[in-house]
């Protein structure tokens, strides 16, 4: 970002569209505007606000309310919904009952309820004092790097003169609520002609007669902060000399290193998702001999340390990862007992959530994708601001104990307590395998629903794109991810496991699904059949289950593999010699790693289906018609005939394949079963187990 003119920021503001806007709808298309541009705010960060003169819902009388963004929530993607509505008079009368109350600042966040306009349900937002107390109809607060970089130098006083000139009032630093307000409003009285102020360590707040002139304002801001930065650029990097190389093999290093990590920062049985980041400036401020004394510092904006904590672990290739940990836990926990406040809530997970790999790249763990995605990209947004702060003057971060106020706020773990449950799979990460269709796709679909992170391989890559799509759908974007992949290829197969431990960390479920079928006897099976059948049934099913197991043993969690069997693997189907048989066989294999790996807590349990004509893919090959023609029957005539084969006349379906599959898969319904095989057959007694 620093040093490069073109990361000036356009205006995009476009009146044939904005001409058309209520004052509402107009708020949200510049807060949309300013929050698609990660250079304007980071993700989840800033806020704007519009007072709008409307109609009283009782007395019908004209009041002024203002609209503010509420609490979580992302300017980028911001709706009506997101934004909180108020009775402008009555939050300007708090100051009064705060000051007769003596309240405290988290004391006044729950009166905001008795300022609700129009019954509006949307959280009102830690900085709506900010908007409130300002006397101008549209305000923005943004977090844009270029002017946190000037807001966290040691300088920012001086240099806030140098780049605004008076445009710009200065606030010291003061934790979010309602007293910084009060400052805000007092700044301007005392300054009628700033335009906006920088807030130190934290961004910046500007102030329009309306919103385009807002907006265009913000950008203008902002942009004289990153032309600054470019002017004072030179050759001396502000990160210092390059003191360290590139890793020879970082995708080897991140394959191995990943599930290590992820088993080893679990907290309270949690597991976490990581996700990596190799970009060049990660790598570039990695390499660079200041780094170390930066990382250690810490971050300055709220925002960043929310996420990030209040610095990140540096893990050098080859160290002992167990101390590394254990001197970052051991760390943590005695800045948790330096800090803490008598109320302070309970210590979260002392593990980090940004681990730096000089060489490698950045590592960010969360609980889903989403989560540690913005964690990393916070920390990124903590790199620019230290780059432009060392380029302009000396980088200075928050004093330990305000971070410190800011982490274990009572109103952010009132947020996190408002945080809906997590979902029974969350954190998990599923691989399955013949995921493009039939049982593995309705399984994918499942396992999505209930929050897992899903690794979808198979062969034919159209049909598996079009897969993804559904279950991404279902989960969101991040959460899945489709590998075309041979399994009966040992090579592919391997690096699609590779592929789901970069996307995500590593493992936790994996669905041995991919299959086919051929008609014969044992007289009758031809040399290709058999080695279809034997790659595809047998030795892939072997390859998934050891690849599956040598992953989950690096990860130390344990684990659950299902196996996808068949009704034959019990009762031998008639011309059906050498698939009868591979079933069987996938059955003892499936046993044979739950005796063998129970000791590395992982289950292995199996499904036997019969007649899943629906959906699949094995009955729209070559399999229906050799069916069909063996019972005697026209091949549209093949769901009848299974149909009413049942004990039960039913259907049966990958959806209830797939419901079985994610009882074996869920530690929460079957964490006491392991060498289990479930029937989902409509009932047929030739399948019973004996």
């Amino acid at each position: 970002m620093v040093g490069q003119t073109e990361s000036l920021l356009p205006s995009l503001w476009d009146d044939s569209h904005s001409s058309s806007l209520d004052p509402v709808a107009e708020l949200i298309y510049a807060s949309n505007l300013l929050g698609s541009d990660k250079r304007v705010t980071n993700f989840g960060g800033g806020n704007t606000s519009a007072k709008v003169r409307m109609p009283d819902p009782l007395t019908g009388q004209d009041v002024e309310v203002l609209w503010v963004k509420g609490s979580g929530g992302d300017l980028g993607t911001a709706t009506r919904a997101n934004f909180a509505s108020l009775y402008q008079e009555r939050v300007l009368a708090l100051e009064g009952l705060v000051k007769a109350r003596g309240l405290q600042e988290d004391d006044v966040v729950p009166l905001y309820n008795h300022c609700v306009f129009g019954l509006n349900p949307t959280a009102c937002s830690i900085d709506t004092p900010l908007h409130a107390y300002v006397p101008f109809p549209a305000v923005s607060h943004m977090h844009a790097d270029a002017v946190i970089a000037i807001a966290a130098s040691k300088d920012a006083e001086r240099l806030n003169q140098e780049v605004w000139g008076g445009e710009m009032g200065l606030l010291p630093w003061k934790r979010p609520g309602f007293d910084l307000g009060l400052m805000l409003r007092d700044l301007i009285k005392e300054n009628p002609g700033i335009k906006g102020a920088l807030m130190q360590s934290h961004g910046f707040i500007c102030w329009a007669d309306n919103w385009k002139e807002c907006y265009e304002l913000t950008i203008r801001l902002i942009n004289k902060a990153q032309a600054f930065i470019d002017a004072k650029t030179t050759s001396t990097h502000p990160f210092g000399e390059v003191v360290r190389d590139r890793h020879a093999d970082p995708r080897s290093f991140l394959v191995d290193f990943l599930p290590r990590i992820r088993g080893k920062t679990r907290f309270e049985g949690k597991r976490l998702i990581a996700q990596v980041d190799t970009s060049a400036e990660v790598l570039d401020y990695l390499s660079r001999g200041k780094m170390e004394p930066l990382a250690a510092l810490g971050t300055s904006c709220p925002d960043h340390f929310l996420r990030t904590k209040i610095r990140p672990m540096i893990y050098q290739p080859g160290d002992d990862l167990d101390a590394s940990l254990d001197g970052f836990r051991q760390t943590y926990e005695a800045y948790y007992a330096r800090c803490r406040r008598p109320d302070s809530p309970a210590m979260r997970n002392p593990n980090p959530s940004v681990v730096l790999v000089p060489g490698v790249g950045m590592i960010a763990l969360g609980k889903n994708p989403q989560e540690a995605r913005v964690t990393g990209e916070f920390y990124r947004n903590a790199i620019h601001v230290m780059k432009g702060a060392e380029t302009v003057s000396t980088y200075v971060s928050l004093p330990e104990q305000e971070a410190f106020d800011i982490e274990y706020w009572q109103l952010e773990e009132a947020k996190l307590r408002r945080m809906p449950p997590e979902k029974e799979l969350s954190r998990q990460v599923a691989v399955v395998t013949g995921a493009a269709q039939g049982i593995g796709r309705a399984t994918s679909l499942k396992l999505s629903s209930l929050g897992a992170c899903v690794v979808m391989l198979d062969r034919d890559g159209e049909k598996l794109g079009q897969a993804v799509q559904d279950v991404q759908k279902v989960g969101g974007v991040p959460t899945a991810i489709g590998v075309t992949c041979d399994v009966t290829d040992p090579g592919a197969l391997e690096s699609a496991f590779e592929e789901a431990t970069l996307a995500f960390g590593g493992a936790d479920i994996v669905v041995v699904n991919a299959g086919n079928a051929r008609r014969g006897t044992v007289a009758a099976t031809s040399a290709d059949d058999y080695k279809l059948l034997n790659d595809l049934l047998m030795k892939a099913y072997f390859d998934t289950m050891a690849d599956a197991v040598r992953l989950m043993q690096r990860q130390g969690t344990g684990g659950s593999i299902v196996v996808v069997g068949s009704k034959n693997g019990v009762a031998v189907g008639s011309n059906a010699a050498l698939y009868s048989a591979a079933k069987a066989f996938e059955l003892h294999l499936m046993r044979s790693v739950a005796v063998d790996h129970a000791k590395d807590s992982i289950r292995c349990n199996g499904v036997n289906p019969d007649a899943v004509v629906i959906g699949s893919g094995i009955w729209n090959d070559a399999w229906r018609k050799q069916t069909a023609a063996s019972l005697g029957i026209q091949p549209d005539e093949i769901e009848a005939h299974y149909r009413n084969r049942t004990m039960l006349k039913v259907d049966v379906t990958p959806d209830d394949v797939a419901e079985a599959v994610v009882y074996l898969a869920s530690e929460a319904r079957s964490s006491r079963t392991t060498g289990c095989v479930i029937t989902v057959d409509g009932g047929n007694r030739e399948g019973f187990l004996r």
